[in-house]
Parts: structure tokens; sequence; C-alpha cells
């Protein structure tokens, strides 16, 4: 009982399997206690609430590690996309913007890979959202170029020493993979703990039409548990008909092949 991952499975079993919601609250408030210094736990958890469509859960969790972790740059990250998933457009936007300006003022340490992300983030927002909160002029002076792709993938993992591979096989049967760790990447490793995220993006266009499948090799992290990596896949992304879904796993088996999930990039994207 004092293991944060017999929680968190006792959790889903009796929300998800035995549809007794206010059990499996009692399950989490009851052993809060666990949660509340620990924001790898406190991830999860959220990672688990967002799949659920439980978003004003998952906010409440992402506040708590935003303020166990207030120079992470992925807290900013999460807590605007939590706003926008609330609908509170403009609270997202004063998070992206806030972060940014740090950015600038030298406050967090700048990653190319994160700031391309935070930065698609926000110009999304603004171009397919801001007419509900900032004025037409406002919104022709803030946005730029809409930026579309068939589908854009990301990947976010709650442990920082957690390392795997993805791969991404294509229409063809050919594939290429990325290895998320020190032997592969040492470099990109060390600058994603510096500045405090654990995600990763990836774009597809429609160059290459078809059904991908998106797979993983667990390589394990520094102590015995397990990994939770959750995949928002955007359809249609940058588009008005913009949609996501959101896909959780729990790695633990090191070294095997595992299928996490088919992704269908349609020959016409919809308006």
């Amino acid at each position: 009982k004092t293991s944060t991952y017999f929680i968190l499975d006792s959790y889903q079993y009796f929300y998800e399997n035995e549809e007794k919601p206010k059990f499996a609250d009692d399950i989490i408030k009851e052993n809060h206690s666990l949660f509340e210094n620990n924001p790898m736990a406190l991830k999860a958890l959220a990672y688990i609430y967002q799949v659920q469509g439980r978003s004003k859960k998952a906010h409440k969790a992402l506040r708590e590690i935003f303020v166990l972790r207030p120079n992470y740059a992925q807290s900013y990250s999460d807590l605007a996309n939590s706003y926008r998933d609330l609908g509170q457009f403009e609270k997202a936007a004063n998070m992206y913007a806030r972060y940014l300006y740090l950015l600038r003022e030298g406050f967090v340490q700048p990653d190319r890979n994160f700031d391309d992300i935070m930065n698609r983030d926000y110009q999304n927002l603004i171009n397919l959202e801001g007419q509900k909160f900032i004025s037409k002029r406002t919104q022709r002076k803030t946005s730029k170029n809409l930026e579309t792709y068939s589908a854009r993938m990301v990947f976010e993992w709650n442990d920082s020493e957690a390392e795997f591979e993805l791969q991404f096989v294509n229409p063809k049967g050919k594939y290429f993979k990325v290895e998320h760790s020190l032997f592969a990447d040492s470099d990109r490793i060390r600058s994603q703990k510096i500045t405090g995220y654990t995600m990763e993006e990836y774009l597809i266009d429609e160059s290459m039409l078809g059904k991908w499948q998106v797979n993983t090799k667990y390589l394990g992290n520094k102590s015995s548990t397990r990994t939770y990596l959750k995949a928002t896949i955007y359809h249609n992304y940058g588009h008005p008909s913009q949609k996501k879904e959101i896909k959780l796993f729990r790695l633990g088996l090191k070294n095997v092949n595992q299928k996490l999930f088919e992704l269908y990039n349609n020959v016409k994207v919809s308006n």
C-alpha cells in the first residue's frame, strides 16, 4: 500500500473496470500523502486523468507539480495545455507568454527542441482559438503562418531517468528509430534535465500516405519502478478540424518490442 503504482492501478481498476468513480476517487484521496511531494507520481496520475477525460482533476495534479517544480520548463507547458483543455484559452495563452518572457530575460535555460514545441503550441492556440479571447486585430498581429500537418505526435514520460526507443514504421514498411538514452544521445538527455522537460514531438505531412505504426522498446530507468508514457496524437494538425486523442502506456518489461498504436495518414485533410 506504500507503492504509488499499486494505488494508481487500484484507482484505474475501480474507475475503469468496476465503474465505481467515488470509490476510486477515495483511494487517491486517502493516499494523497504518497503523491503530494512526488512529481513523478503526480504526473502519472495526471496522465491517467487526461486519458479518462477528467480535465479538472488533471489540472489540479499539474498545479501541484508546478508548485514543486517552478523552474522546470515543462511545468509551464503542462499548465498551458491543461488550461486549453478546460477551455480557458486566455489563461493558456498567458502561461505560454509567461514562459516566453522568462526565456527572453534569461531566467530559464533555452533548449531548441523544447522551445520549438512551446512556440508551436502557442501559435496553434492563437490561430485556432484566438478569436475567442483576443480581438481580430491582435490575432492578426500575433499569429504567424498557419502550420499544418496530417498528424502531430507528442510523447511525454513521467520519469526523467527513463530510457527507451521509439520506432516509426511508415506505410511502405520501412522504419526509423529514435533512442532516448544516455548511451545514444547523452547531450540531449543532459539538456532535457537542465531545462526540465520530458517530451518529444514528431510531425507527419502528406508526403507519406497510409498506415503508420509506432512501437517502443523500454530500456529501463535507475530504479525498478515502471515508467508511464503518454502519447498525444493530433489529427489534421493546424486545421479547423484539428482533433486530438491521448493514449497511455505503462513501460516495465525491458528490451522487448511493444506495439503502441497505429496512425492512419489520410489522403485528404478536411477543414
